[in-house]
């Protein structure tokens, strides 16, 4: 009777954690998480300049949602200032933080990146 007990436990805990991780993926970035990401990593994504290894407070931020801010954000305007091709590096330089094969605006970052 126990071990059933337990493994209810243990499927509620996860329906639990499921439910809240999914409800944080979903919510939409304020203004300021937005204009903080990209004050912070800006540097790292700029255009028409050499990769700069992004700020500790720039992965700092950006791991708080996985990138979600920057990524939902990716427009055309993002194109004019920024590298689409430098949302996998600053990815990989704080911590692999995209899945391989996910998309990041309308960027899709690179099996194996």
């Amino acid at each position: 009777m126990m071990r059933a007990y337990t493994i209810v436990s243990m499927f509620m805990l996860t329906l639990l954690v499921t439910r809240v991780t999914s409800s944080q993926v979903n919510a939409s970035c304020s203004w300021t998480e937005i204009s903080e990401e990209y004050d912070y990593c800006g540097d790292s994504l700029m255009l028409g300049v050499p990769w700069v290894f992004p700020l500790k407070v720039c992965c700092d931020t950006i791991k708080l949602n996985k990138m979600k801010c920057i990524c939902q954000n990716v427009t055309e305007m993002f194109s004019q200032n920024f590298d689409f091709n430098k949302l996998s590096k600053l990815s990989h330089a704080c911590g692999d933080l995209l899945v391989p094969g996910s998309y990041c605006g309308v960027y899709k970052i690179p099996e194996g990146a």
